[in-house]
């Protein structure tokens, strides 16, 4: 194998400083670092794997439809991407036309699994199933699936499943569930780039990393402050699945030891120390009217949301209708107000001028621009923007045909600052809840950890190659570089 690049999600350098993985450690010590900020708008696997931003792909996190209304979705899928193949190729069609074979295992939003030289299979989610078991159409070959079935290998299992399904809410059974994915991982890759033969191999640890981060983080902030109360379980099983994680990549990096090496996420994760609703600003400037009715009756769903049972949220969860008038809610009179924010997802959130053509709004197409401006100049003059370093700059020129989808404001938001419409304030301050985390209580609305714009970029064995922008298309950029 000529390159093995390593993916964990939402990890940075600090994840691996606790000292529960040596051997990972002992990599980045010696590795050339690259020293990245990713918006949080766009996704950072998509980038990895297109070399190119959200804004020429519509690889986000969240936007809307583009319909002529407000419809809104979370969902993105490679297959989406403009001018796909042609304009935009991703790593694998660029390497195979090179005359490289590839093995692609669990990197996001590839789902339907694409036709490759070697093998690829799909991770979960992006529009494509977040269970356990591999279908067909997520593997190429589509033979694969009975054979990763068959050898126990978990595709994509995520919290809510594992706690309020499978009932893991015992830190050491949901740990070794986590340890198990991983396990099955790492041997199936291992037995497949043996067989196809490949020279470039891409894996990545997805939902067990992300996920353990998430929670565990605020736990190790109360244990270092001595504040609240600590789930020191939860925090042990935390340190077992990161030293069984450190085996796992040893054995990758023992067996592929001739390849160049790189270690890389998508994202970090912080703790969530202010939350900031961009809506509340607008209201305050006169550019958003708010709709008490529609507030309030966002307010009675999310109140009573904990109460619905798991089976039915993903029964309704399938249902795009009734998803999709779910996210497209707003808390604003859409007649009377100039400019939005959604939030949904967990990443950063910008402003949508609430133009005519894309959500049958009042601001006329050649006034977009200079709405976005005037809101720009009054963010960045606000006080509280000023005291928080929080910043709203226009958004990059593209002529992409979803170039639209893009925030017409990007937020720019030190690490810790999780933009969101829960609160009634422009800005709020976060805590950590003082009782121990409790598996059986988590609860999905209270962020204590949320996505830092710090990605991990490492190069193990060799010299990064890559200039340009300075986020996640500079790891595409490099390994074409070297083949």
């Amino acid at each position: 194998m000529k390159m093995l690049v390593i993916g964990m999600d939402g990890v940075c350098l600090d994840t691996f400083d606790r000292g529960w993985t040596p051997f990972i450690k002992s990599l980045l010590d010696k590795g050339e670092k690259l020293h990245l900020k990713e918006d949080l708008i766009s996704r950072g696997w998509s980038e990895v794997v297109t070399g190119k931003h959200a804004i020429e792909t519509g690889a986000l996190y969240e936007g809307p439809t583009g319909r002529g209304s407000l419809d809104w979705t979370e969902s993105f899928k490679i297959a989406d991407v403009p001018g796909l193949g042609e304009k935009v190729k991703p790593l694998w069609q660029v390497l195979n036309e090179r005359g490289y074979k590839v093995g692609v295992m669990n990197v996001p939003t590839t789902f339907p699994a694409p036709k490759v030289d070697g093998f690829l299979v799909s991770g979960g989610g992006g529009g494509g199933p977040t269970s356990q078991d591999v279908a067909p159409e997520q593997c190429y070959p589509s033979s694969l699936s009975a054979r990763l079935n068959g050898m126990g290998y978990i595709l994509d299992e995520r919290r809510p499943t594992l706690l309020f399904e499978k009932g893991l809410y015992a830190p050491a059974d949901f740990f070794a569930r986590l340890r198990e994915k991983n396990d099955k991982r790492t041997q199936a890759f291992i037995e497949l780039a043996s067989e196809f033969g490949i020279d470039f191999g891409f894996i990545v640890y997805k939902s067990s990393t992300v996920t353990t981060e998430t929670m565990l983080i605020s736990e190790l902030e109360k244990l270092s402050i001595g504040k609240g109360e600590v789930n020191h379980d939860f925090i042990k099983q935390s340190e077992i699945f990161y030293r069984e994680l450190d085996e796992n990549v040893r054995s990758l990096v023992e067996k592929y030891n001739e390849a160049e090496l790189l270690l890389i996420s998508d994202h970090s994760m912080v703790i969530n120390r202010y939350s900031v609703n961009a809506n509340e600003f607008l209201v305050e400037i006169g550019y958003q009217v708010k709709d008490k009715r529609r507030r309030g009756l966002m307010d009675v769903i999310k109140a009573y949301k904990h109460l619905v049972p798991y089976s039915l949220k993903e029964k309704i969860k399938k249902n795009k209708k009734i998803k999709n008038s779910y996210q497209s809610m707003v808390p604003f009179n859409p007649k009377e107000t100039k400019a939005f924010s959604q939030s949904f997802s967990s990443g950063q959130h910008g402003i949508y001028i609430n133009d005519e053509k894309r959500f049958g709004g009042l601001v006329k197409e050649d006034y977009i621009n200079e709405v976005a401006q005037e809101i720009v100049s009054k963010f960045n003059s606000h006080p509280v923007s000023i005291e928080h370093g929080l910043v709203a700059k226009i958004k990059p020129k593209s002529n992409s045909a979803v170039a639209y989808k893009f925030p017409d404001i990007v937020l720019d938001c030190p690490d810790g600052y999780f933009t969101n419409n829960k609160f009634r304030e422009f800005l709020v301050e976060t805590e950590i809840p003082d009782e121990a985390l409790d598996l059986h209580d988590v609860k999905k609305n209270h962020r204590t950890a949320v996505k830092g714009h710090t990605p991990l970029a490492v190069n193990v064995n060799d010299q990064w190659s890559a200039e340009g922008s300075n986020d996640l298309t500079l790891v595409y950029q490099h390994i074409l570089s070297k083949f």
